[in-house]
């Protein structure tokens, strides 16, 4: 298969070759190629299959099967949706985000198990590895009074993901936890990426825990306390160290644009990477709506509030992220495309996907200037046409 007259996407710009593939991986990239069957992409761009490392669920669905989420169907279907509707924003791979419950943990480790045990059933996107969020934190606005909340310890975290580690992704932590920075050191011998967020730690901290082994942190700016000119702070310490790798919510409201263009040129594009941040209460209507468990959500342009004007999420898919990082953030295609296309990949230290390149998977997506998603390609067959 090869695919023709595509604006491709490699190395962060966009190149006028063509494409050949297999059902497995890229075989080949150069102009004019022949003898193959041909996908003609008419001069729309042409992406490496989109990784969200941050996504909750969508379309009123759950990852880990919430309680609000119940009227749209058992776990497996619930998970089996989004693994196949997920195609249809140009994701090819995501990493299922877990945090409910933050006191017990108990809905999560199930979410894990089940997972574990239906993923080879599954069809379209793959749910390559799990994100742990705000599984250790100390901000203040997400811990509730009276709550026990438990510390980072590798007895906790190996009971969480039932000793096997090797398919986490990420577990987030607030680097000022007593024993933070011995635990950062365990689940990195474990290869996951501990993940800083939820956090009142300083720079110095945050740099610490960068030096322990600390490499991302959950959607910079977004829980975290406020930049002040008198203090230190986690922010500062994400944009002072490369070592730790930002996520970054860029939808212009989450993050304000100044603050969006502010931290790729503090730490460099290459150190920055998109997310959706995707949550189960994602395509909602306008106005107030109540859930089958009783949560009041309020909706209005695209995003969602408690009723205490505390923002929940957004309601943009990946391609709606990327959109929006153009037209609202006002950054360039060749910036979007790093940031969501390559960069994802390039940071998390993946290197079998997430880029079109010789021997990496055959996943694609094919977008239009509007970033409308033509046609997504998994394992070299189209899954998805508009």
């Amino acid at each position: 298969m090869i695919i023709k007259n595509a604006k491709v996407f490699i190395d962060g710009k966009f190149n006028d070759v063509d494409v050949r593939f297999n059902e497995k991986e890229i075989l080949e990239i150069g102009k004019d190629l022949s003898g193959d069957e041909i996908i003609d992409a008419e001069g729309n761009e042409l992406y490496a299959g989109i990784i969200d490392a941050h996504c909750h669920g969508g379309f009123m669905r759950s990852f880990g099967h919430e309680s609000r989420t119940d009227a749209y169907g058992s776990r497996d279907e619930q998970v089996k949706f989004l693994s196949e509707k997920l195609p249809e924003t140009g994701v090819t791979t995501v990493f299922p985000t877990l945090a409910m419950d933050l006191t017990s943990f108990k809905e999560e480790k199930e979410a894990v198990e089940h997972i574990r045990s239906i993923r080879k059933e599954l069809k379209g996107a793959d749910l390559m590895k799990f994100h742990f969020e705000g599984t250790y934190l100390t901000l203040d606005r997400y811990i509730e009074e009276g709550g026990e909340y438990p510390m980072p310890t590798r007895e906790h975290s190996d009971w969480l993901v039932s000793n096997d580690y090797s398919d986490v992704a990420f577990i987030c932590v607030a680097p000022d936890l007593p024993g933070a920075m011995e635990w950062i050191e365990y689940v990195s011998s474990k290869g996951v990426i501990p993940e800083a967020g939820y956090t009142k730690c300083t720079a110095e901290q945050m740099i610490e825990a960068a030096d322990h082994g600390l490499r991302t942190c959950s959607h910079i700016f977004n829980g975290y306390q406020p930049m002040h000119h008198r203090d230190s702070s986690a922010v500062v310490g994400i944009m002072l160290d490369d070592r730790i790798k930002a996520q970054i919510t860029m939808d212009g409201y989450h993050v304000n644009p100044a603050w969006v263009k502010l931290v790729i040129k503090a730490k460099g594009i290459e150190n920055c990477y998109g997310i959706t941040d995707l949550s189960s209460v994602s395509g909602l209507q306008d106005g107030e709506n109540v859930l089958e468990d009783g949560t009041v959500v309020v909706t209005r342009d695209g995003f969602n509030w408690r009723t205490d004007g505390h923002i929940l999420s957004g309601n943009n898919t990946m391609n709606q992220m990327m959109y929006r990082a153009h037209n609202t953030c006002g950054l360039t295609r060749e910036q979007v495309g790093l940031l969501y296309a390559e960069n994802p990949a390039s940071c998390l230290g993946i290197t079998d996907r997430g880029k079109i390149e010789v021997g990496r998977k055959s996943d694609f997506a094919i977008m239009d200037n509007d970033y409308n998603v033509i046609k997504t390609i998994i394992n070299g067959e189209v899954y998805y046409q508009r």
